[in-house]
């Protein structure tokens, strides 16, 4: 059976899998021929990741946080990965890459179950979770 954890850590390796070579190469730090240069990107992966979470009701101790307010923190911990794990997602040993992305997405999920409370949702709208508009209504 799937926890939460396994849930969160697959959609982020799914986000990292999917990103186009040139995002990957520019979050790594890399120009097209491999060479080093300035990191680039960050807001944007972090903003994708965060999108992947439309499916939960995030918690912040008791502030209900729809998935884009996470992009910030997301962003931040995209930041503290080190460089060199980064490079290695872009490397073209699949397996050495895929595991690099298997340990980028559980220092992510790590540091977002940390600090955030998720919960699924039964369905995708936002209506399904019973303390979802009322938590809205209240932060308003």
């Amino acid at each position: 059976m799937r926890t939460l954890k396994d849930e969160i850590g697959t959609a982020i390796e799914v986000d990292l899998a999917v990103m186009h070579p040139h995002q990957r190469r520019t979050y790594a730090g890399l120009d097209q021929y491999r060479r080093p240069v300035e990191v680039r990107g960050v807001q944007e992966l972090a903003k994708g990741i965060a999108e992947s979470f439309v499916a939960f009701a995030i918690f912040d101790v008791e502030t209900v946080l729809r998935s884009q307010a996470i992009a910030p923190f997301v962003m931040q911990t995209l930041h503290a990965i080190p460089v060199e794990l980064r490079r290695a997602a872009c490397d073209r040993d699949r397996l050495k890459a895929k595991g690099a992305r298997k340990e980028t997405a559980r220092i992510i999920s790590a540091a977002l179950l940390a600090r955030h409370h998720f919960e699924p949702l039964k369905n995708v709208g936002a209506s399904c979770h019973p303390n979802w508009e009322q938590a809205f209504e209240q932060n308003t």
